[in-house]
């Protein structure tokens, strides 16, 4: 069990735009309105204050109908949670037309984080100072100038609105929220003809903003394969957005929503509980009550414990901020080329990598030996600080200087040095693998490494592959045959497409991740791994064991 997440909806149902699609741009409020609407949100801040520490929460977000960060009583209020040290994200969504330096000085002011009587800015000198001691000051405050912890804690979830502002204004209100140390991710519904549109926001803004794209509703059909493909490059989440899970209401035990009359749901589309967020125990606020057969919005499965990309935004992936990392670790075949692609990396791949270099250290994890991935890739292997080769038989990085890279916290650690371990197969089998082979209409192909330390005229073996023609297809009783002959314990066996894989027992993509992080002097969590099959769940097991791993997998 987690701790807990609560989203608020007030009772606004008024928005200053005047998006065609929305029916919240057609209300204006009235006065008596917006006097209900505060003293509803200012109760419910209120009862977060009380109980807080009784349920454990840990983030809340305000998720409103119309648009709220143009109502100082917003700020106000989540600035005053954000004070509180036991909260640790407060959240508000939003079209991003407030004025940035007026909230945020109210926002200031209710947690905090300025001085309140004469507004000398004496507690974010503090916790600069504090976080110089500690070495706090990662990605995550890299270029953001002095802030507070209050605001370290903001979210804020920004949706472009291309109907009603244009791309310079959002997106300079974009990198001054980033600039002034909030925490922002950014998104638009997926409207196909705004494809292009979306491609340039991509483009203008930081690399460490990420763009998220909602699946749109009413579009009379279904995206076709190109379109798929145009957002997922956007956002490589969109396929959960079109594929929307069945609902499980087990996943959702550490959420409540939570209306401005007090009334209660496990999410936005759940089912009204029994009960009232006022007056009813825990046991009521978070039982498992769902009502529906699909998480149809990322408000409803991006809140699940089982959310494929809890690992990528850490603890509260409701807020959808990735957490910062120092090192990603990337397979080749269906993560970064498509899947049945065998061709180099793709403009759009080449774009992305380079975009994710000057944010922290990039690796390439692949089961293919080092050989066949210099060949491949060609120049485009400079691109990686380093590389775990043959499913961890091989592992090897360079120095930064030869990288020219700076790592996750803008600083170039000249200590460390170029490094490569090479883990070797015992060729002593070889003859009757070699019979094997041609029993089944295989080829032999044996990888070795020359040793730079030991003997730089002695080479070493890390990998043996048996190879059928290119349709061939391996049957279980060749892999028991093989595994019979290797029966010794020292090795690996494991199938890819036509080719039966032979490693060390010992070794896989966790270990080579493991070996990478401690050359780097970097902790497990301080990285991510990102691949799409079986050979890739041990190098993210290694990351999600801290909790920073993306799963993509297939089938």
């Amino acid at each position: 069990m987690g701790r807990k997440t609560i989203c608020y909806r007030g009772s606004l149902k008024s928005c200053n735009y005047r998006c065609s699609y929305c029916p919240f741009s057609k209300h204006r409020a009235s006065e008596q309105e917006l006097v209900k609407d505060r003293q509803s949100f200012e109760r419910f801040c209120e009862s977060i204050v009380d109980r807080t520490a009784q349920f454990d929460i840990g983030a809340v977000f305000v998720v409103p109908y119309g648009e709220a960060s143009i109502h100082r009583w917003y700020w106000e209020g989540l600035g005053r949670l954000a004070g509180l040290d036991s909260l640790e994200r407060v959240g508000l969504q939003t079209n991003l037309s407030f004025s940035v330096e007026e909230c945020l000085a109210v926002f200031d002011l209710y947690s905090g984080d300025i001085d309140r009587e004469n507004g000398k800015e004496s507690s974010r000198k503090i916790n600069k100072e504090r976080d110089k001691e500690t070495g706090r000051e990662t990605g995550e405050e890299k270029g953001r100038g002095i802030c507070g912890a209050a605001r370290r804690k903001l979210c804020i979830w920004a949706t472009f609105h291309p109907e009603m502002t244009d791309m310079e204004t959002f997106v300079d209100k974009c990198h001054r929220l980033a600039d002034s140390g909030v925490n922002l991710c950014v998104g638009a519904v997926g409207a196909p003809q705004n494809i292009p549109l979306l491609g340039r926001l991509r483009e203008r803004l930081s690399p460490e903003i990420y763009l998220w794209i909602n699946k749109m509703d009413g579009l009379g059909r279904i995206y076709t394969e190109e379109e798929k493909r145009d957002f997922l490059e956007l956002d490589p989440f969109f396929g959960l957005e079109c594929g929307s899970p069945v609902a499980d209401a087990a996943m959702c035990r550490d959420r409540c929503f939570v209306e401005a009359d007090g009334r209660i749901r496990t999410c936005n589309i759940g089912r009204i509980k029994e009960g009232n967020w006022y007056q009813s125990e825990a046991t009521e606020i978070f039982h498992s009550l769902c009502g529906k057969k699909r998480c149809s919005c990322y408000l409803a499965y991006g809140g699940r414990a089982d959310f494929e990309g809890r690992q990528f935004f850490g603890a509260y992936p409701i807020f959808r901020v990735p957490k910062p990392y120092r090192a990603v670790f990337l397979d080749l075949d269906g993560t970064l080329v498509p899947e049945k692609h065998r061709g180099r990396l793709s403009d759009s791949a080449r774009r992305k990598l380079l975009a994710l270099r000057e944010n922290c250290l990039v690796f390439l994890a692949t089961s293919m030996p080092a050989e066949e991935v210099r060949r491949r890739l060609g120049d485009d292997l400079d691109l990686f600080q380093g590389a775990v080769f043959a499913s961890g038989a091989y592992v090897w990085m360079r120095t930064m200087e030869e990288a020219g890279k700076a790592d996750g916290r803008g600083e170039k650690p000249e200590d460390v040095e170029g490094r490569e371990v090479i883990h070797p197969v015992d060729l002593k089998e070889l003859p009757r693998l070699t019979e094997l082979a041609a029993q089944c209409s295989a080829g032999v192909r044996i990888y070795r490494k020359r040793e730079r330390e030991v003997d730089t005229a002695k080479e070493t073996a890390y990998k043996i592959t048996l190879v059928k023609r290119h349709n061939g297809v391996w049957k279980e009783q060749e892999c028991q045959k093989a595994a019979e002959i290797l029966s010794n314990g020292t090795h690996r066996i494991f199938v890819e497409k036509n080719c039966l894989e032979i490693i060390a027992a010992h070794v896989d993509k966790g270990t080579g991740v493991r070996e990478i992080c401690g050359w780097l002097g970097i902790r497990p969590e301080e990285a991510i791994a990102v691949g799409n099959d079986r050979e890739d769940k041990a190098m993210r097991q290694v990351c999600e064991d801290a909790g920073t791993s993306i799963g993509i997998y297939e089938g």
